[in-house]
């Protein structure tokens, strides 16, 4: 007579069954099935691997394990102990938002931070990133999450990502363009305000028209927008870089414009708090600055654009076939059928 299993069994079966994650890896260097074996010997003999089986026709190992007690890296580690190789798995990220050196390492050291990423290297001027993982260990998602974490924008590249990115410089460029024409139109008055307050007669004839608060509320009225709104993308990287204590380029002008805004403004709402003769108005130091990195970063915008035109000109440029000599015939065939050995016939001018 059968037994009737215990419900606490089933349900702890059931369980354990659902903590379980699958993962298939590609394996190169099987040639027989001592070799298939050998990799399902190694596999079982992880802690946490539950199912292991290898296919030898397609060259996949395909592994139930528990993720608490091993994961894809230390898979494909006992993969090669065995004395086969797992190729990594690659993908290619656009990432937006990189200004300079500084941006490109903290790029790069944000995607080494990952498990099974084994190497990652970023464009500064092309803005990509190529990233090399082992297999199941990462994914296009997780890597562009983690770069956005960091303060940058990321996307996965697509079949359709050369017309998306040269969309996308565009519409940087365009916004560049609009926050600095902002930016200049309500700097210039400021800047023009504050010095010649200063200039021998015409700091006599504003103040005559105006007190000095008035003209220091004046100058609080056209620096805000310039701060706050096209100076607005500088504090959304700039405070992203600080929470990661790595700050950068976007956090040192947050800084510095936040000191000459945040000083005025205090000057200006309680002048009493300060010494005599000190409660004096900076805006036009935080508009400027804004500006000006805003014509740096709109300028820097246009020569990528045309960067990235140049590189995709002389792309251009490569041969669509070669003639090669197979079995002492020569051949005209598509570049990519182009393999190692073969004999390639190259013409006077080409």
């Amino acid at each position: 007579m059968l037994e009737k299993a215990p419900m606490s069994t089933l349900i702890n079966h059931v369980t354990e069954k659902s903590h379980l994650k699958s993962l298939s890896l590609p394996v190169d260097g099987m040639n027989c099935a001592s070799c298939v074996g050998r990799v399902e010997k190694a596999l079982a003999g992880l802690d946490g691997v539950s199912h292991a089986s290898v296919n030898l026709t397609t060259e996949r190992a395909s592994v139930d394990f528990n993720p608490k007690d091993t994961g894809p890296a230390a898979i494909a580690e006992a993969i090669e102990q065995a004395g086969f190789s797992v190729p990594a798995a690659s993908v290619e990220l656009s990432v937006g938002g990189m200004t300079c050196a500084s941006c490109v390492a903290r790029v790069e050291k944000v995607i080494g931070q990952l498990p099974g990423v084994t190497d990652a290297s970023v464009n500064l001027a092309t803005e990509k990133a190529s990233v090399f993982f082992t297999p199941g260990a990462q994914d296009a998602t997780t890597i562009a999450n983690a770069i956005e974490q960091a303060g940058y924008e990321a996307r996965a590249m697509s079949a359709e990502s050369g017309d998306r990115e040269a969309e996308a410089r565009e519409a940087e460029t365009r916004e560049y363009r609009n926050k600095l024409l902002l930016a200049a139109a309500f700097t210039v008055p400021l800047f023009l305000v504050a010095m010649l307050k200063m200039a021998p007669g015409a700091g006599d004839i504003m103040m005559a028209l105006l007190g000095e608060r008035s003209w220091i509320g004046i100058e609080f009225i056209l620096a805000t927008p310039v701060v706050f709104y096209a100076g607005r993308g500088f504090y959304v990287s700039g405070w992203a870089e600080v929470s990661h204590l790595n700050p950068g380029m976007n956090s040192l002008v947050m800084l510095g414009a936040s000191a000459a805004y945040f000083y005025s403004l205090a000057a200006l709402v309680a002048p009493d708090i300060f010494p005599d003769g000190t409660a004096t108005s900076y805006f036009e130091a935080a508009g400027v600055i804004v500006t000006l990195i805003l014509l740096g970063r709109y300028l820097e915008a246009i020569a990528k654009g045309r960067t990235s035109e140049a590189i995709k000109k002389l792309l251009q440029l490569q041969a669509k076939t070669a003639r090669v000599i197979r079995d002492g015939i020569e051949t005209e065939i598509p570049i990519e059928e182009v393999v190692a050995g073969d004999l390639v016939v190259v013409r006077p001018g080409e």
